[in-house]
């Protein structure tokens, strides 16, 4: 093959390489371009943070004396005689700020009345002690702080010894009067190295320049050209056009000798974990900025769904925020509230001066914890009444921004209040006014303090005593049963009466009603003086009625006394009889007399006027002395008597005597009722039953009964059905069986007749376990 024949290359495959070449070194030369352009850019970046944090650091200390000073004048404020007190405060300021080389107390006249110096370096005194301020700056700075009452900083002046300095000037009020200032001198030269962090001094020459870009001060003498890689900003405070230049000493650019590969290596690496992190990022922040939205909506939520006004207001009382509620109490828009200073539209015209006052009280720190109450103008002219809580508006960095207030509307409250003053009111006037005493003891720890008495119970008992019982009786007493009690200084009864209530505070406490009865117990004294006489009465005219057959049970053992006797005479007169024949007769006489004593014993009982004695006694001894009295009765009519009693002892709280009479009247009623029988019908059935507690004595006979429109009151006073009946004693037996806590009633018989029933408490001891009683109708 001929070298012409052979194919030739084409000039792309050279092509290629070299521009691939090319290409690479375009990409490589603009790669390192931009990676030494970035590398630049980053080293200014960080000149510029470097510098903005060294201003900060100066900026710190400055406004970090200033204030030091302002405490410094304070305390001069307060005690201007303290010099130690200034001296101690000021040799701190010294040891805590290095670049203060003085702390001088200047007066009204500018002149130099105290100087504190560094106690441990050396320092310039540019005012002597008691010498008046001359320069230029330092007496611009005195004038403008009395002036703007406000800290001011001197412009940059020079020394004798060339030196550059400021001065802070802090103003002194007493009352209110400018009385001079508190300087601190600083050399800038020592503001910058003090202030100035060494790690930032090592790498930048730092200095301060005036507004013509003039250095006055520096922490090297010498300079460097590399305006390039320097950055200088304002410096404020002090202030004047005064600006701080830091400039780069080095850079340090040089690059890896693979910095190609491990630089694409490397920034994959970074991309990809750049995605990675930005990824995350944004999954984060998303994932935060939906929780922040829920909260924000929370939030929201709960400001328009609470039903209290929430006000915010800052420092100088101009409204910052308001929520639905406030603006639904006020009628007015959030719009037109927030940025508001007072007066505010919603203060009403009237109360204008008051509502001035509280806010000033709001502004002060000094609200009630409890609130204020205030009166609120609604956009519609109506006022209501509100109380307004406050509390401090503190903010993220803990500093107070304004105060933050609650209103809740208290109309309806106030007006339940007055309703429930005016209730109280009428309430203690009516228990004023009661015809009866009334107090109010406390709980059972404090029985002896009195809540509440009203006038009757200070007019009656007084305030320190009023009438109560001791601890062992208000323990046995119920407090639900009444009671009667006598006053032992003016001798009058009372009927007591006793509940225990809850109090307003929740404590339970007893209330005590005492009510004056001296008029009730005399007449029911009277009264049971008239009923113990119509009782005695009634069973003298009984025993009246009885007498004949009295006279005849007694005449029969004194006239077998006497035939005994007589029959003992004549024999003994005879000789005829022995001892022995004359004793059984002399035991017969014997058994006659104490016959005819028990009778009398008996009459004597029955009249004998007594108190009523109520006691145990055995019921069945009872009716068979009521029916010893009445038998010769019943023979005298050849009527019987029957006693039917329960074969167990049964015993009831009575007195004999009482139940004997009522006893003796009802078997008597039933010998009239039966006057037009004859003999062999003429039965009166005395039973003994048990019902409930009591015990059922029913007394029945088989006459013409008692028709019902008679039976409605047959136990009526002066109610009779007999031509010479008195009509008291039926009402008297009813009187009786009351007084013992029972009933008496009568019932129609089965057949013929009339029931009279009564009832008697059981004693205690009383057993009555296999009688089936009758049922009380």
């Amino acid at each position: 093959m001929r070298l012409s024949d052979q194919p030739r290359t084409s000039p792309l495959v050279w092509a290629t390489p070299l521009v691939g070449i090319i290409l690479f070194l375009l990409a490589m030369g603009a790669f390192f371009y931009t990676l030494h352009s970035e590398d630049q850019n980053q080293t200014q970046l960080r000149v510029i943070r470097d510098v903005e944090l060294a201003r900060q650091t100066i900026r710190t200390r400055l406004l970090a004396s200033q204030e030091r000073l302002n405490q410094i004048a304070r305390g001069f404020e307060q005690n201007k005689s303290d010099v130690e007190g200034f001296r101690f405060s000021a040799q701190a300021l010294l040891n805590e700020f290095q670049e203060v080389s003085s702390v001088l107390i200047i007066d009204e006249e500018r002149r130099v009345t105290n100087l504190a110096l560094p106690s441990l370096r050396s320092s310039e005194v540019l005012h002597p002690l008691y010498q008046t301020i001359e320069d230029a700056e330092s007496y611009w700075a005195f004038n403008t702080a009395r002036e703007t009452r406000l800290p001011v900083f001197s412009r940059p002046f020079l020394d004798p010894s060339g030196k550059v300095f400021i001065e802070v000037h802090s103003p002194i009020f007493n009352k209110g009067d400018f009385i001079g200032t508190v300087a601190a001198t600083i050399p800038l030269g020592s503001l910058l190295n003090d202030a100035v962090p060494d790690s930032f001094v090592q790498l930048y020459l730092v200095s301060i320049v005036d507004g013509g870009g003039n250095p006055v001060a520096s922490n090297v003498s010498r300079s460097i050209d590399n305006a390039k890689l320097s950055h200088e900003v304002p410096l404020d405070p002090p202030g004047h056009g005064l600006k701080l230049r830091a400039v780069l000493y080095k850079t340090n650019t040089e690059l890896f000798s693979n910095m190609l590969a491990w630089a694409v290596f490397g920034l994959s690496l970074v991309i990809v974990w750049s995605f990675i992190l930005l990824f995350r990022h944004a999954k984060l922040r998303s994932q935060a900025e939906k929780r922040l939205l829920a909260e924000t909506k929370f939030r929201r939520a709960m400001e328009d769904s609470v039903v209290t006004g929430m006000r915010a207001i800052d420092m100088q009382g101009r409204i910052t925020y308001v929520n639905p509620a406030f603006c639904k109490m006020t009628g007015y828009k959030e719009s037109e509230l927030v940025g508001m200073a007072p007066p505010f539209p919603y203060w009403p015209d009237r109360s204008y001066e008051v509502q001035q006052t509280n806010l000033d009280l709001i502004l002060s720190g000094n609200a009630p914890q409890k609130g204020i109450e205030v009166q609120v103008r609604r956009r519609d002219g109506s006022v209501f009444d509100a109380r307004m809580y406050v509390s401090p508006l503190v903010d993220s960095d803990g500093q107070q921004s304004g105060w933050m207030t609650s209103m809740t509307d208290i109309t309806e409250p106030r007006r339940i209040r007055d309703e429930l003053a005016a209730a109280h009111r009428r309430f203690v006037r009516i228990l004023e006014e009661l015809d009866a005493a009334v107090c109010v003891q406390g709980p059972e720890a404090r029985p002896d303090e009195y809540i509440f008495v009203n006038r009757l119970h200070r007019e009656w008992f007084g305030k320190a005593t009023p009438p109560r019982m001791s601890k062992n009786r208000r323990n046995r007493v119920n407090l639900y049963e009444p009671f009667e009690w006598l006053n032992p200084v003016s001798q009058r009864w009372y009927e007591v009466r006793r509940r225990s209530i809850s109090w307003v505070d929740g404590a339970t406490v007893v209330m005590q009603v005492a009510t004056d009865i001296s008029s009730r117990k005399e007449a029911e004294d009277m009264s049971r003086q008239q009923q113990e006489k119509l009782q005695f009465t009634s069973r003298l005219i009984t025993l009246g009625e009885l007498a004949s057959s009295l006279a005849h049970e007694i005449n029969q053992p004194l006239a077998a006394i006497s035939n005994y006797n007589m029959g003992s005479v004549t024999r003994l007169k005879a000789g005829k009889v022995s001892p022995e024949d004359l004793l059984p007769v002399l035991e017969k006489v014997n058994v006659q007399a104490q016959r005819a004593g028990d009778v009398i014993r008996r009459i004597r009982e029955f009249v004998k006027q007594q108190e009523p004695k109520r006691g145990p006694c055995p019921i069945g001894k009872i009716i068979e002395d009521a029916i010893s009295f009445s038998r010769l009765e019943a023979k005298h009519q050849s009527a019987r008597i029957e006693m039917n009693l329960p074969d167990a002892l049964m015993s009831v709280v009575a007195d004999p005597v009482l139940i004997e009479q009522v006893l003796m009247n009802l078997i008597k009623n039933g010998l009239e009722a039966m006057g037009h029988l004859p003999p062999e019908q003429k039965l009166i059935e005395i039973q003994v039953g048990q019902s409930a507690q009591f015990a059922l004595i029913e007394v029945r006979d088989h006459g013409v009964g008692v028709p019902e429109e008679i039976r409605q009151r047959l136990f009526e006073s002066f109610f009779t059905t007999k031509s010479d009946g008195m009509g008291m004693g039926l009402n008297i037996c009813r009187t009786i069986i009351e007084y013992h806590q029972g009933q008496l009633w009568v019932e129609p018989a089965q057949g013929q007749g009339s029931v009279f029933k009564f009832t008697l408490p059981l004693a205690e001891d009383s057993v009555l376990a296999h009688v089936n009683p009758p049922v009380m109708e």
